[in-house]
C-alpha cells in the first residue's frame, strides 16, 4: 500500500533486504526476509514490478494483535533494534504447568500408580500406602492427569493462538 504522501521515512526498497528470498505466486509478491530476530514472511498484494514497500496492512480479524505484533517486529528489525518480548508467549508458570502435566501423562501411558507419579513430580518425601487415599497430592495428581488428557486430546492447538485462545475450549 503506498503511504501517504506527507510520509518522512521513505519506502524500504526489496533489494535493502539482502539475504531476502522473493517470489511471485497467486499474484502475490512473497517476501522472506532472515533478520537477526526471526524470519519475517511478508505478502504483496501489488503488480509483479513492484519493488518497495511503503505501509502495512492488517486484517482486523480474531488474529489481529498478533499480525500487529509481527509488524512491530519487523519495523524493529529494520531499524536494528531488538525485537523485544514476543506477543503470546506463554508465562514461564505456564510452561512449566503443561511440562508437569506432559510428564505426569507420560507416566501414566508407563503404567505408573497415581502414587509414584506424585512422589516423583510432586514431593520430595516417599507417601506411605496408608496415607495415600486422604493424601492432599492424590487430589492433585487427578488434576494434572486431566489437564494432560485435555492437551493430549487435542488443546495443545490452543497454544499456537495464546493469549486469543485462553476464553475458549478447543474443539475435541
Amino acid at each position: 500500500m503506498a503511504a501517504s504522501a506527507g510520509s518522512l521515512r521513505p519506502a524500504i526498497r526489496l533489494i535493502q533486504l539482502g539475504t531476502a528470498d522473493i517470489w511471485t505466486e497467486a499474484e502475490q509478491r512473497h517476501v522472506v526476509w532472515p533478520s537477526t530476530s526471526g524470519k519475517h514472511h511478508i505478502l504483496i498484494d501489488t503488480p509483479d514490478d513492484a519493488d518497495s514497500i511503503d505501509a502495512v496492512v492488517l486484517v482486523l480479524d480474531e488474529n489481529f494483535e498478533t499480525r500487529l505484533d509481527a509488524a512491530r517486529r519487523f519495523w524493529r528489525s529494520l531499524n536494528s533494534r531488538p525485537s523485544g518480548t514476543s506477543y503470546g508467549s506463554l508465562p514461564q508458570q505456564t510452561k512449566l504447568r503443561h511440562i508437569l502435566n506432559l510428564r505426569a501423562h507420560d507416566a501414566k501411558r508407563a503404567k505408573a500408580a497415581y502414587r509414584r507419579i506424585a512422589e516423583e513430580l510432586l514431593s520430595s518425601d516417599p507417601i506411605a500406602a496408608r496415607d495415600w487415599r486422604d493424601h492432599h497430592l492424590r487430589h492433585k495428581v487427578r488434576a494434572i492427569l486431566r489437564r494432560a488428557d485435555r492437551l493430549v486430546a487435542g488443546g495443545y492447538r490452543d497454544l499456537l493462538l495464546y493469549p486469543q485462545s485462553r476464553g475458549r475450549k478447543s474443539d475435541r
